[in-house]
């Protein structure tokens, strides 16, 4: 009996409650999803799926019987791994998780090195927000994942990659960016406070940014006025430039970004702390061959030309 079907259907057969929509969703008939739960019960000898429970659950064996596949499952997989780096070296196929900031201002260092190294590697690249893509890292659909410490799902281990810092951002025709006195200081400080009802461009729920702007909510007891949400740093700091209102960012990113008009970058009260770049995957999963020279060339270039962003 096939181990892969055990875990498919025994799954789908939860997920979905009964065995006609399970049936729908793996594509076979209902006769034969109830057919082969039963050569499965016959074969160990007890029941595995409670049929008088709605919706159907698994009995406290059939619980045992799903999880011990799935282990055998993930242990079968990494063997296949590990002999197929024995035997092809470093190649293969890559599924790296990044946001679009991170692809625009971090990746495009990396990927040309890394093929120029190792052109016989495949990187499938998945977007998402910084939630989104540690989401995939965990379920197994990535196989690495850049991200930021802390981590949202602490689930999953990282290495760290390089550090940058944070600040507030605004047109430097923005009245309060005027009103901030020369002091010769790259990154003068402004109050967070000072924003408290300005418009203001939040990056949505999901992504670092957000978290550090409920945090300086809290902290200065000052709120801004959000005019927009954006999925994007890179949307947003192009539209502080445009005077729709504040933001927040990375010097790397301020530094980069060609915007029409120029923004000022301010350091923040309270102060706001490096972001720490790492990148995540799961702690039992097997990394390559190929994984692990993409992760040395990231730390390459985080180390040499993003350290101190």
């Amino acid at each position: 009996m096939s181990d892969n079907h055990v875990v498919r259907y025994l799954s789908a057969l939860i997920e979905h409650g009964n065995f006609s929509k399970a049936s729908q969703v793996l594509e076979i008939s209902q006769p034969s999803l109830s057919q082969f739960v039963q050569r499965l019960e016959a074969e160990v000898g007890m029941p595995l799926v409670n049929r008088d429970s709605r919706p159907l659950r698994l009995t406290f064996a059939g619980e045992c019987y799903l999880r011990t596949e799935k282990e055998i499952e993930r242990l079968r997989e990494i063997r296949d791994r590990q002999i197929a780096d024995i035997a092809r070296g470093v190649r293969g196929r890559i599924r790296l998780g990044a946001s679009q900031y991170r692809s625009t201002f971090f990746l495009t260092e990396v990927l040309p090195l890394f093929r120029e190294r190792y052109p016989d590697v495949e990187i499938q690249l998945l977007e998402g927000t910084t939630w989104e893509l540690e989401r995939l890292a965990l379920t197994g659909k990535a196989d690495l994942a850049l991200s930021l410490a802390p981590l949202f799902h602490p689930e999953l281990q990282f290495e760290p990659l390089y550090s940058e810092r944070q600040f507030l951002c605004l047109s430097d025709a923005d009245p309060i960016a005027r009103s901030v006195p020369e002091t010769g200081e790259e990154f003068p400080e402004l109050p967070f406070e000072r924003l408290s009802d300005h418009p203001f461009i939040l990056i949505r729920k999901g992504q670092q940014f957000h978290e550090i702007f409920e945090w300086l909510c809290r902290e200065s007891g000052a709120r801004p006025k959000v005019v927009l949400e954006s999925d994007s740093p890179v949307a947003a700091i192009y539209l502080a430039s445009a005077g729709v209102g504040a933001t927040l960012t990375t010097l790397t990113l301020a530094r980069r970004a060609h915007t029409a008009q120029p923004v000022r970058c301010f350091s923040c009260a309270p102060a706001l702390p490096d972001r720490q770049v790492v990148v995540a995957f799961r702690a039992e999963a097997y990394r390559n061959k190929a994984a692990q020279a993409l992760v040395a060339v990231m730390k390459e270039v985080g180390g040499r030309q993003l350290g101190n962003c």
